[in-house]
């Protein structure tokens, strides 16, 4: 059997008509009768009773007929959810993601989510550290990251860039927090500093310019952003913060204002540049006008 066969008889009995069928098919009418005959021949029983009144079901067309509306309402179903994905109205989307605290990029997923409602996100733990590797595996189709953390990698491309002014922080407990005397980058050198660690030193020269990287300050290695958070609130190190992060960190921390201090970081989502899923397209649109 064909599903035009099965779109026939399915117009035909809904309309009890063949004409009728036949306007609706876009077909003559000798052609709806001839496959409905088909249908039957193939199936083995009648599905329609054919008078001079005008054309009824019979009790096994009846029962037919409510199996085949199902199967032709799910196969357009099917057509229609197979062509957003297509077009990445649809789908799923692996967003990396390395502190669930970040408030502003959560919001950045929601409001894409908002738009896009069929598709599905899924949040995965992004490392720092080896990034680049779980792009090119397939981990996540797109991670927010530190521009120097994918740098030198030509397959890797970046959409919603952004720049941040950063800001030391520290624990209140940390013996330059209760420091009354202001604060210079000397100050800062041989402490230790927290770092969310790449394959490059290239984020740790961006973050604290003004270490010259003799060994004398020790240096805090941390897979990603989150665990260099808590470590920072524990007090083992001082650490360089976006400023849009200090909403999401909990009390228990200080902002000090550092003499010679203008650090920024340009972050941005992340994406290999062969990725052809269409979520991952709908949401580089979506980031390069809203974000």
């Amino acid at each position: 059997m064909r599903i035009t066969q099965l779109e026939y008889f399915e117009s035909v009995a809904r309309n009890l008509s063949f004409t009728k069928a036949s306007e609706e098919c876009h077909v003559a009418q000798p052609a709806v009768s001839q496959q409905i005959r088909a249908l039957e021949k193939e199936l083995g029983f009648a599905l329609l009773n054919r008078t001079t009144k005008g054309v009824t079901l019979t009790e096994a067309g009846r029962a037919y007929q409510g199996e085949i509306t199902a199967i032709l309402q799910s196969l357009d179903r099917s057509a229609r959810k197979a062509r957003a994905i297509s077009l990445g109205s649809a789908g799923s989307l692996a967003v990396g993601i390395a502190n669930s605290g970040q408030t502003a990029v959560l919001g950045a997923i929601e409001q894409f989510s908002t738009r896009y409602p069929e598709i599905h996100i899924e949040l995965k733990r992004a490392h720092s550290l080896n990034q680049y590797q779980q792009l090119s595996q397939g981990l996540f189709d797109v991670a927010i990251t530190a521009s120097p953390c994918v740098a030198g990698h030509s397959d890797v491309l970046m959409v919603g860039k952004h720049t941040s002014a950063l800001q030391i922080a520290m624990s209140k407990e940390h013996p330059l927090a209760r420091s009354s005397s202001r604060l210079s980058t000397s100050d800062l050198v041989g402490w230790p500093h927290i770092i969310a660690d790449c394959e490059s030193d290239e984020l740790l020269k961006t973050t604290y310019p003004y270490l010259d990287h003799s060994g004398l300050t020790p240096i805090i290695r941390v897979e990603d952003q989150g665990i260099g958070l808590a470590s920072m609130l524990l007090g083992l190190g001082i650490e360089a913060v976006p400023e849009e992060v200090f909403p999401s960190l909990q009390d228990g921390y200080v902002i000090r204002h550092v003499t010679g201090y203008k650090a920024v970081l340009e972050t941005g989502w992340a994406y290999l540049a062969g990725n052809q899923n269409p979520a991952l397209a709908k949401f580089i649109d979506f980031a390069s006008a809203h974000l």
